[in-house]
């Protein structure tokens, strides 16, 4: 069973049973618990510096604290206004960008990795897998 929750700090609108739909997608499998906050810029930017050392807006953080009772404790901070930017300059809608960033952090907390060319590519062909599974013939592709 997977439970997803979801918290919004910003003033956009969140499409939250989407959000939760993405996580469960991509999940798929495994028993979860899985918090979803979706922040804007500045609050994005602090927490990468602090949780990376990295002093710039990011799309998703994603931080697995393991196995519990109830299941895996996953949380997942995804960048609104990020969203919103790339989505833009990828002729994509915003809703389905967010998503991606939640089916992105999702991936990292069941074991896939980028940080190579070989795993980016494995990683980012189960991401297409979820997306397209999540909006069917409305998916678009953003060619990255």
């Amino acid at each position: 069973m997977i439970s997803v929750g979801i918290t919004s700090t910003v003033r956009m609108r969140i499409d939250q049973r989407l959000l939760e739909k993405a996580a469960r997608a991509a999940l798929s499998g495994l028993s979860a618990e899985v918090s979803i906050v979706v922040v804007g810029d500045k609050r994005m930017r602090a927490l990468n510096r602090d949780a990376l050392g990295h002093d710039y807006v990011t799309d998703v953080l994603s931080f697995d604290y393991g196995d519990s009772p109830e299941g895996r404790q996953i949380e997942l901070i995804v960048c609104a206004p990020h969203a919103a930017r790339e989505a833009r300059a990828h002729g994509v809608p915003a809703v389905q960008e967010l998503a991606r960033y939640v089916v992105h952090g999702c991936l990292h907390c069941a074991g896939h990795d980028d940080q190579d060319a070989s795993q980016q590519q494995k990683m980012w062909a189960a991401q297409e897998r979820v997306m397209k599974r999540l909006f069917g013939k409305a998916y678009r592709d953003p060619g990255l």
